[in-house]
């Protein structure tokens, strides 16, 4: 901000006899909408700056840089134990021991100019471990070997070139025409510890299973072994929807190399009866108004103790999901598929 001086004409004294002449009085001055610091100087006199008020920066602004600075590619990767420095406070005497694994997006941009959305970038796990006895955190961090991860990074020459564009974004550096490589497996959703088995998942495949020691990608774990696709295989004569579907699978999954069936990345456990409760729907069920899931109860070896299928006819999109002792409740939301682009 900058001050804007006003200069006022000295004041005459006239002498004690003489009348006083008119007055001429100082224009008023009708501040602006912005506050503005403001001198008045006179003759022979300091100048008085008053202290500019503090202006907040544009929200926008300030969103857009948090934005930027939140989701920032990570290029390098912590291999070995890192033990970490206590910036501030303490770790509780009674914090239980144990580690806490992190997954998420590590990799946005690449070396060929395009940039992904966070929830299609490369799964990079991160692990903290706790030491009672020591009061020490060890931190490490590992890229998640997937399909994807493979076919973009060069291990040699430490570049990365994307050529799954990934169901939420459009590659700037990648193939104009015909690249059908939709889904894009990247395992940055969730983290799952379950019969003794560590699982990196995604929102829509398979997890990847993880050595909990060395943070190894060990490979894809085929958590449904394709069991829940024969109820939704039946004949149902006459409709007309299940014969649309039929029509879909070879375009879904032989052109775009979609899965038959998307694991949904949100899991529950039920500590009681101790399961694992994952819940899985069609991949065509995304292009029309029906929805189909299979809810799956695993005991902790990975056994199938209970599995129901449920056909909703409505076109939904579902993210997250709870139970009860009897029912599966599904948060969904209905949608329109506006495949003219009308509206």
């Amino acid at each position: 901000m900058q001050t804007k001086p006003i200069h006022n004409t000295p004041p005459y004294i006239p002498p004690p006899i003489r009348p006083s002449p008119p007055v001429h009085q100082i224009p008023s001055y009708t501040p602006p909408t912005k506050p503005r610091a403001i001198s008045i100087s006179t003759p022979n006199a300091p100048v008085a700056i008053p202290i500019p008020p503090t202006i907040e920066p544009d929200d926008s602004i300030a969103a857009y840089y948090d934005y930027q600075f939140l989701f920032m590619s990570q290029r390098s990767e912590a291999t070995r134990p890192v033990t970490l420095s206590i910036v501030e406070g303490v770790i509780p005497s009674d914090f239980p021991a144990g580690t806490y694994y992190l997954t998420g997006p590590g990799l946005l941009t690449d070396d060929h100019g395009s940039t992904v959305h966070p929830l299609d970038g490369h799964g990079y796990l991160r692990a903290f471990t706790f030491d009672n006895v020591t009061k020490n955190v060890r931190y490490m961090a590992k890229y998640i070997k997937t399909e994807a991860h493979v076919e973009e990074h060069d291990p040699k020459t430490k570049k990365w070139k994307f050529t799954h564009r990934g169901p939420f974004s459009v590659l700037k550096g990648g193939k104009k025409v015909g690249n059908t490589k939709v889904m894009k497996n990247v395992a940055n959703t969730s983290v799952l510890k379950w019969g003794k088995k560590l699982l990196c998942m995604w929102e829509g495949g398979e997890p990847y299973e993880i050595q909990a020691g060395t943070l190894d990608t060990i490979g894809q774990y085929n958590i449904m072994d394709g069991v829940d696709l024969e109820d939704h295989d039946e004949s149902r004569g006459g409709d007309v929807w299940e014969f649309a579907a039929n029509l879909l699978k070879p375009i879904l999954y032989g052109v775009f190399k979609m899965p038959p069936r998307r694991l949904l990345s949100h899991y529950k456990v039920d500590s009681r009866r101790d399961r694992l409760l994952t819940v899985s729907c069609n991949s065509e069920d995304m292009l029309l108004p029906r929805s189909n899931f299979t809810f799956t109860e695993y005991d902790s070896n990975f056994n199938v103790v209970q599995k129901q299928n449920f056909r909703i006819p409505d076109h939904l999109m579902i993210h997250d999901w709870a139970f009860t002792d009897t029912h599966y409740i599904v948060f969904a939301n209905r949608i329109k598929l506006d495949v003219l682009g009308k509206n």
